[in-house]
């Protein structure tokens, strides 16, 4: 049976690329690391997701570029069907709310007392 509720979480295209510079004084952009290069995935409520992958994956990366602690360079991302690429200020901090992410070191990160999920 399919659900009549949007996604909770669709992330469409992502890419993350970061410039590559040289010089100290005057600085120019010799070249691009593709942090993130493509993404697409689906959440869909009571979902739980987890990114796996071998250490300079791009997985925090897309962490970040979902709560918008990093800039995407391209991409959509959906919270609920909304797009929140663009937000900022008021809006986006409404939107953070339901977002969390737990970051490499689970045993720094989660307290045993505390419920997540």
């Amino acid at each position: 049976m399919k659900s009549t509720h949007p996604p909770l979480l669709e992330i469409r295209n992502l890419k993350v690329h970061f410039p590559i510079k040289e010089g100290f004084i005057i600085q120019r952009q010799v070249g691009t690391i593709k942090a993130v290069d493509g993404v697409n995935l689906i959440v869909h409520p009571g979902e739980t997701l987890g990114l796996v992958g071998e250490s300079g994956s791009g997985k925090t990366t897309v962490g970040r570029a979902v709560l918008k602690l990093e800039e995407a360079t391209e991409g959509n991302i959906l919270l609920e069907g909304k797009d929140i690429t663009g937000l900022s200020g008021t809006a986006l901090r409404e939107g953070r709310r339901r977002l969390g992410m737990v970051f490499q070191d689970p045993f720094g990160s989660l307290n045993p007392r505390m419920s997540a999920g």
